[in-house]
């Protein structure tokens, strides 16, 4: 054999070398962090990491960042995480925006003895993004070694599928989740604690400082890992330990992380909100088979979907190719494991059992339903993301199905594993191409503009506050980080467990306005305005239009006590200036939605304009408006360079898209302001349908948009 195929026999002997020779701690851990640079290195530009990227501009990341700035620039509090930067005067602690307590103190303390040492509106949520690949390296190390593989082959395998974990990919847009390896090190002290390893005391000493850690991360984790130390505690003393022993163990942990949270500041808002549990958020019994990879697709609705799920708990091809060969090969362990590890074993029961809710899914079909007691309440509703405990289960069936395989050390093992892995990468790759690419993008915010209005400006008064109606949740996080970014006060920002009293919030609106403060409204309150009795303008904000100290914007409408409509005419900012219209409303160039259009100009002058004249589309769309029954009177305002007898663009008026109430052709108009104008009629059937005004740009001269109208006349 030797002699017909030396070159095979090489390789075999080569791959039971790396399977079989020990490997010092130190090496495994050390090309662990080597692998896991490489990966960082190449995954994100040191711009990311520095915090400048395009992935921290929206969503919950953009509520860490934001968290974090109110926190820095403010002076030190009790309770420690506690700032009143944000929902001034009462505050918050930043426990509540997820902007990881374990970093802001730490950096809180040198921005506050070592200020020049940071650049202006620094934050540490890049750099956390490159720890958890790091932490994820050592961590998967670490349990592998506790299981008893510490060969190289099992270092490059395990650290392989560990930084390939779909179940962390899915979470860019919440970075504090993204420690998985926490749970990784909770698995690992159990089993370095139940196999002696490790002494019970060392473990259980261990498991108290992990979940001070798991609480200062996200309090998520904890759940998980006070349930591994409970449990490692209850299958010590079934195998024969003292029992008072572990009860004082467990007495330790909960002074400890009473302190802490008192400390830090995790009380003071209720900790539930009693929604969600099984009905937004569980998991779908296909989910961890399906998630949306380039190799297994089970279609594309919102249940496989990446990453924007709760419920998102996929696999991956290459462990789905290891698992039924793995409880083959390893059958008669995994029978007895129940009887070894009674209380692990209940515990990722109890974990799958919670995450499957009360209404039990199947490719998003409820199989069926119950009622849950009363007293549950508590507990679901402080941890209503149900779908996120089947991650220790998934991290579990990861690393014991590789545990159980590499142990084997047989080169076609070893070729299994590694094809495995291959297929693993395979799949994910779309989703680390994607990171890879919008972590090179640029910040898409523009804050600079702001800064005529942020020097007149000393708190921002966001109406109506986060916790009512109508929630916009991403307008909510822009004001948020406006006011973070320039050190303003602000009334209200997006936080977990929000306390606010929405009729506390009308009352104090209708006080008069103060100098300098902005005052800012989403345009989800005024969306159909005047169009339905439901809303009024608070008094103050119809003293400051009729003084033209407002303009509105695509997304809210802007006041600052003692502007001036010159004041805004000036600014770079996208504004369009308030024009009453009695019954109606009308609509600047800046508030009009685009496909191809551009903003230009400034002030009144405001013109949308396509960004390339050889580009045909739809320069202004939308309103979004739906109308009550009557007759309405409708204007559109543009110009255009080209001569009056050139077809420069069409106009519609259309209900959801599709009924037209009018169309006609736009014409060249000398440059000169053209007005098409018209009426159209709201019949009873028409009602709730989405109402536009358009204009389509045919690619021929010029077109400019500058304002539309609709006013009802009868």
């Amino acid at each position: 054999m030797q002699a017909k195929h030396p070159r095979a026999h090489l390789i075999f002997t080569q791959v039971a070398a790396l399977q079989s020779r020990p490997l010092s701690a130190f090496a495994s851990y050390f090309i662990a962090v080597a692998i896991a640079c490489g990966f960082v290195a190449h995954q994100f530009p040191l711009s990311f990491l520095m915090g400048q990227s395009t992935v921290f501009d929206y969503g919950d990341i953009a509520q860490h960042v934001s968290g974090w700035w109110y926190y820095a620039k403010d002076s030190w509090h009790f309770p420690l995480l506690h700032t009143t930067r944000l929902d001034h005067p009462a505050g918050v602690s930043i426990a509540y925006t997820d902007s990881i307590p374990i970093l802001a103190l730490p950096f809180k303390v040198l921005i506050t003895l070592f200020p020049s040492w940071f650049p202006e509106h620094f934050h540490y949520v890049g750099l956390w993004i490159g720890l958890v690949f790091v932490s994820q390296a050592v961590t998967a190390t670490f349990l592998m070694r506790a299981l008893g593989v510490k060969n190289l082959f099992s270092v490059l395998i395990s650290v392989g599928f560990a930084l390939t974990w779909p179940v962390i990919h899915a979470r860019y847009h919440h970075p504090a989740l993204m420690m998985q390896s926490i749970i990784i090190y909770a698995i690992a002290l159990y089993f370095l604690g139940r196999q002696k390893t490790w002494s019970s005391s060392m473990v259980s000493f261990a498991f108290v400082g992990l979940n001070l850690v798991a609480l200062t991360v996200h309090p998520y984790f904890l759940p998980f890992t006070a349930g591994f130390f409970t449990a490692f505690l209850a299958d010590q003393a079934i195998k024969g330990e003292s029992w008072l022993r572990q009860l004082k163990r467990l007495s330790v942990l909960l002074i400890l992380l009473t302190c802490a949270i008192l400390l830090l500041g995790y009380t003071g808002r209720a900790s539930f909100a009693n929604y969600g549990y099984g009905t937004n958020f569980y998991l779908d019994l296909m989910t961890p088979f399906c998630g949306g990879g380039k190799l297994i697709t089970c279609g594309a609705g919102p249940v496989y979907a990446f990453p924007y799920h709760e419920g998102f708990n996929y696999l991956g091809a290459g462990l789905l190719m290891l698992i039924p060969v793995a409880a083959v090969l390893n059958w008669r362990s995994i029978i007895s494991f129940p009887k070894t590890y009674p209380a692990f074993t209940l515990l990722l029961v109890g974990f799958l059992l919670y995450t499957l809710t009360n209404h039990v899914h199947f490719n998003d079909v409820v199989l069926f339903s119950f009622d849950l007691p009363v007293w549950t309440e508590g507990l679901t509703g402080t941890f209503r993301a149900a779908g996120r405990f089947f991650w220790p289960v998934s991290t579990f069936i990861l690393f014991v199905t590789l545990a159980g395989l590499l142990q084997k050390r047989t080169w076609l093992v070893a070729l299994l594993l590694t094809t495995a892995l291959v297929l693993q990468v395979k799949d994910v790759k779309p989703w680390l191409s994607r990171i890879h690419d919008e972590a090179k993008k640029p910040s898409q915010l523009n804050f600079a503009d702001w800064a005529p209005v942020m020097a007149k400006t000393d708190k921002i008064i966001s109406y109506p506050i986060h916790e009512c109606p109508p929630l916009h949740y991403l307008h909510n996080i822009w004001v948020m980080q406006l006011a973070g970014y320039y050190g303003k006060l602000i009334n209200s920002g997006y936080t977990a467990r929000g306390n606010k009293s929405c009729e506390d919030d009308n009352i104090t609106i209708q006080q008069p306005f103060q100098d300098r403060h902005l005052y800012i409204m989403s345009n989800g309150p005024y969306a159909n305005n005047p169009f339905t009795p439901e809303f009024t303008f608070p008094a103050p904000f119809q003293q400051a239009m009729a003084k033209g100290e407002c303009v509105r914007r695509l997304i809210e409408m802007v006041c600052l006590p003692g502007s001036t409509p010159e004041f805004w005419q000036k600014l770079t900012l996208e504004t369009s200036p308030i024009k009453p219209i009695l019954g109606g409303r009308q609509w600047g160039a800046a508030e009009l939605n685009t496909h191809i259009g551009q903003v230009v100009n400034l002030g009144a002058e405001r013109r949308l304009i396509p960004k390339d004249s050889l580009k045909p589309g739809w320069l202004s769309f939308g309103l979004g408006i739906s109308l009550p029954v009557g007759r309405y009177h409708f204007e559109i305002d543009y110009a255009s360079k080209s001569l009056p007898d050139i077809h420069v663009g069409n106009w519609d008026v259309v209900l959801d898209n599709e009924k037209k109430l009018g169309v006609g052709k736009l014409m060249g108009s000398q440059n000169k302001s053209s007005r098409i104008e018209g009426v159209f009629v709201i019949e009873p059937q028409d009602m709730g349908k989405s109402f536009e005004l358009r204009t389509f740009f045919l690619a021929q001269g010029d077109l400019q948009v500058i304002s539309s109208t609709v006013q009802k006349i009868q």
